[in-house]
């Protein structure tokens, strides 16, 4: 690997994670830094981005005054981060400062009285030199730190080169990256992203990329070169993520089709800023150390100006040419002064007369940089208190059988609707991965392409084809027509030239939607979804096929294929005994009796990779069809040990997926799942089913001790999370009076639905009645059709009981785990970390940047977004891709909706089961550098620990 090559690999970690907005992933934007302990790796962060890593200290005090937050915890928290700093003599003073003084910090530093009072000279030196104002060489590395040559030659010399260079760059990756958002497409993209650039560019360079940056590199006199990639990644970092996720997913098919790299787009910024450098005075860094050795006063001053962080006079007396040194010894003295009149104000405030206001300033700064993380780690504290202390230690277990088992996701929105089924009389409830540990390759009825429904850290080694199983003449008339409408509606949206007709042409078809879904939302669902194809009855292909099949249908594929191309291209008409001598000719290299032009046949070889490569591949493609008797056991088995239902079996046991429903809404797939690209888990749970109620595989399942008794039937169901509806399918597996009894099991879930529905009336803004949440998921003018995620705040894994009396608002993923039933090596445990648990961190730390800072973290505000290339969004024009959640997921009338705090991570399990557990997982290091907060109830020990500070810590003996 080239030397250029590690330091990009060395800064690319910074990169948030991207997803494509259509297939949205939850995301730690930090993942880069869960190397490093969370309060290090939020510091170093911030460093970087700006920003905010916690809220401010109003909010934690407003909640510790509701009570929110534990006054004992609180003060041993405070105490903790004291000794460790030796200031453990000084609790009292901290406290005060912590509640009184720091909440309005920023508020006592005013100009207004500046001078009233004398300053204390030995504050004044220490702050001089703790904050290095006279040092000039070391306070410009730190302004410029992460700034490009470009935006400080603006600075020193009034131009507008960055505002042209990002405009340039943006314009061309978003045509380069565009996923079919637009009509005309730019031409010559499989080339790569670098290579097309030189001809969108006319750029005669005949060296790669990779070249081309060290050469920039070079010309730019660049010293620190990691640092100056990474200050060019942070000025776009969500295309810079968008282009990193494509450049390292193998399976990504646009990247398969029109390849880009970081390493192209560096290669692209530095293309630009040496073209606008050209002509410039300050066109490397050797000239720029120069003019600032020689200017040092006056280019402290530009950027302070430029930052926003220099007051009004100053720059009057900038632009009345006052001397620059100056000034900015002016601006010095009255910053010093400003800093020192805080610790004089705060030490007044704290009626402080033991202290050296010098070693108060030492306190006070020691305080502020470790506020947020006591405030946060006290408030979790006080929901892991509550909750051990609410939970039951012993377990209270009812051996009647069951009417129905219900398997949810794990999501959040679940916990209501488990709670309210619940109260419905003799039913269980289990929760899961809402793929169920089945990872699939789904291709749906109608559907030419293949989705994953699991985690993005899992890849599905199986594909499934949804086939139907009744006529469906009506169906295919209305896809066809509406496939039609949508064709003609893309294009003339798309296409330049048809603004100016488009409203007289055909703005009756979109008046329809726009208003109807605006003004009157249910009846233009209703009207609408008459002219909606209803798909008929499916099945999976669950079974393996056979050689002969497999070989039938790649030859029909290949046939298909080049019939399709001869039609375009060939000047006549072939027999079918011909086009099969063409395949086998151009596969198996048999020799052909026909006559036919070898440009014809090149062609069908490479364009349409008629070949012995894809015959290879396609035979492999159809192997992976289906499942061996063995996997379909394995599956089961594994399932339902993961979740502990292996005996008492309900005559029903429903495995519920879910997905959400709402319209107009860019962000609509985060709200479907967020672990599986917004994915529906119902296929998963339909197949699971299928192979449930298969007789070959109870009997195999029983041989592994599990015996599933002939009258148990598994029914999938589907569970809406913005209307809490639950909608059964296969109900034609039941005889009649197994129907009859399933329809006590329907009505029940529907009665549930009602209550929940009624409960989140209170939660959802706006809402006054069941029938408004039902609008809200068909509104076009609704941009909060559900609260989704936000306020997610835990995980418990662990037996149902142990909490089924607690309440959580919809705020806890829920895990069925039974430990009793885990080997040593805790494999199930570990199952559970590594997917649910490093998903449920993504979840939740996408939420807690989004809310600490949505500007810098999240999305700002759905009024905005301009969705872009089919990829995310940005606000206005045109920007840098928004990374996080907009402020309608975690904010409410601007105040925080979303709590912010860690996943706080309940185990219910031995130590020792979840110390090998950990050591097993691939998210030991998140949880080892406590991104997450681990909570282990040892009920065998009757103990519960906290792991806090590399150890377990016992914070509650039963």
């Amino acid at each position: 690997m080239s030397t250029i090559m590690q330091k990009l690999d060395a800064v690319k970690g910074t990169v948030p994670h991207y997803w494509p907005i259509g297939a949205f992933i939850h995301h730690n934007p930090l993942k880069g830094f869960e190397h490093l302990h969370f309060k290090e790796g939020v510091a170093k962060a911030q460093s970087i981005f700006g920003g905010n890593v916690y809220m401010q200290p109003s909010y934690y005090l407003n909640l510790y005054k509701e009570g929110k937050i534990n006054s004992d915890l609180l003060e041993a928290n405070l105490k903790e981060i004291l000794k460790s700093d030796g200031l453990q003599e000084h609790y009292d003073l901290a406290k005060k400062c912590l509640t009184e003084v720091n909440p309005k910090w920023n508020s006592l530093r005013s100009t207004a009285d500046l001078n009233e009072h004398e300053i204390d000279e030995d504050l004044l030196a220490y702050l001089d030199e703790k904050f290095f104002y006279h040092n000039k060489e070391k306070w410009i590395e730190k302004l410029t730190k992460h700034m490009t040559l470009y935006e400080i030659n603006d600075i020193l010399f009034e131009h507008d080169n960055k505002e042209m260079i990002e405009k340039d760059i943006i314009e061309y990756i978003t045509r380069f990256l565009d996923e079919q958002l637009t009509t005309i497409t730019m031409p010559n993209r499989e080339l790569g992203m670098f290579e097309t650039f030189k001809l969108y560019e006319n750029f005669d360079y005949a060296k790669d990329s990779e070249s081309f940056v060290n050469e920039a590199l070079q010309k730019l006199k660049v010293k620190n070169v990691e640092q100056y990639l990474l200050a060019h990644i942070l000025k776009l970092h969500g295309w810079a993520g968008f282009i990193k996720y494509r450049s390292e997913d193998p399976d990504y098919f646009s990247q398969q089709e029109y390849p880009s790299s970081l390493m192209d787009y560096m290669a692209i910024r530095l293309y630009f800023e040496l073209a606008y450098l050209q002509h410039r005075q300050i066109n490397n860094f050797e000239l720029l150390d120069s003019f600032v050795k020689k200017n040092s006063a006056c280019v402290i001053l530009k950027i302070l100006q430029a930052k926003g962080d220099l007051p009004g006079k100053y720059i009057d007396a900038i632009q009345e040419h006052q001397d620059y040194e100056q000034i900015l010894e002016n601006y010095v003295q009255d910053e010093l002064k400003l800093d020192a009149k805080q610790v004089h104000l705060s030490s007044a405030q704290l009626n402080n007369k033991k202290i050296a206001l010098t070693e108060l300033a030492k306190i006070m700064e020691t305080l502020r940089s470790e506020e947020g993380y006591i405030w946060l780690k006290s408030l979790e504290d006080s929901y892991i208190h509550a909750f051990i202390d609410e939970m039951k230690l012993t377990e209270t277990v009812d051996g009647q059988r069951p009417l129905a088992s219900a398997t949810f996701c794990l999501d959040v929105r679940s916990e209501l609707m488990r709670r309210s089924l619940e109260s419905r009389g003799n039913y269980v409830t289990y929760g899961a991965g809402g793929f169920l540990g089945f990872p699939i390759a789904f291709v749906e009825f109608d559907k030419a392409h293949e989705q994953f429904l699991c985690p993005a850290v899992v890849k599905p080694g199986n594909i499934i084809f949804e086939l139907p199983k009744e006529a469906h003449e009506e169906y295919s008339s209305k896809k066809i027509m509406n496939k039609t409408t949508k064709k003609v509606l893309s294009d003339l949206k798309n296409n330049p030239y048809t603004p100016y007709i488009m409203v007289e042409a055909i703005g009756w078809i979109f008046g329809i939607n726009l208003f109807g879904k605006t003004f009157s939302p249910r009846k233009t669902n209703k009207f609408l979804s008459g002219f909606k194809a209803q798909k008929p009855k499916t099945t999976y292909t669950l079974d393996k096929l056979s050689e002969q099949e497999i070989e039938m249908y790649v030859n029909k594929i290949h046939k298909y294929v080049i019939v399709e191309a001869l039609k375009n291209s060939a000047s006549q008409e072939y027999a079918a005994e011909e086009i099969q001598d063409i395949r086998d000719h151009l596969v198996f290299e048999k020799e052909l009796s026909l006559d036919i032009p070898k440009e014809l046949l090149e062609k069908l070889r490479t364009k349409y990779k008629i070949t012995r490569k894809d015959y290879e591949y396609q035979k492999n493609k159809l192997k992976m069809v289906g499942f061996t008797l063995e996997e379909k056991v394995q599956y089961l088995y594994s399932f339902l040990m993961m979740i502990g239902q292996v005996d008492n079996f309900a005559e029903f046991v429903i495995l519920c997926g879910h997905q959400s429903v709402s319209d107009n809404n860019p962000f609509e797939s985060a709200l479907d799942c967020g672990a599986c690209g917004g994915s529906s888990s119902l296929p998963n749970n339909r197949a699971l089913c299928m192979i449930a109620n298969s007789q070959d595989v109870r009997e195999a399942i029983a041989k592994k001790g599990i015996v599933i008794p002939d009258d148990v039937k598994f029914m999938p169901a589907l569970h809406v999370t913005s209307t809490d509806e639950i909608k059964f399918y296969d109900t034609d597996v039941l005889t009649q009076e197994e129907l009859q009894k399933f329809k006590k099991v329907m009505a029940d879930f529907e009665e549930a639905s009602k209550i929940a529905r009624q409960e989140r009336i209170t939660q959802l803004p706006y809402t006054n009645t069941q029938e408004d949440i039902m609008v809200k998921s068909m509104d076009w003018s609704e941009p909060r059709p559900e609260w989704g995620l936000a306020g997610n705040m835990g995980v418990f894994a662990g037996p149902r009981n142990s909490i089924k009396h607690m309440a959580f608002q919809n705020r806890l993923f829920m895990h069925s785990y039974d430990a009793s039933l885990d080997n040593e090596n805790a494999d199930i445990l570990t199952k559970i970390f590594n997917g649910p648990l490093i998903v449920g961190e993504w979840i939740n730390l996408e939420h807690y940047f989004s809310t600490v800072d949505n500007t810098v973290y999240g999305a700002g505000s759905k009024v905005y977004h301009n969705i872009v290339a089919k990829v995310g969004v940005f606000n206005g024009n045109y920007g840098d891709l928004k990374i996080g959640l907009p402020t309608q997921s975690v904010m409410l009338e601007g105040k925080a909706y979303h709590e912010p705090v860690r996943l706080l991570t309940y185990m219910e399990a031995p130590l020792e089961a979840v110390g090998k557990a950990v050591e097993n997982s691939v998210a030991k290091e998140f949880i080892l550098n406590e991104w997450i907060r681990p909570v282990i109830i040892d009920k065998k020990a009757k103990k519960v620990y906290s792991y806090e500070s590399g150890d377990f810590k016992v914070i509650k003996e039963f």
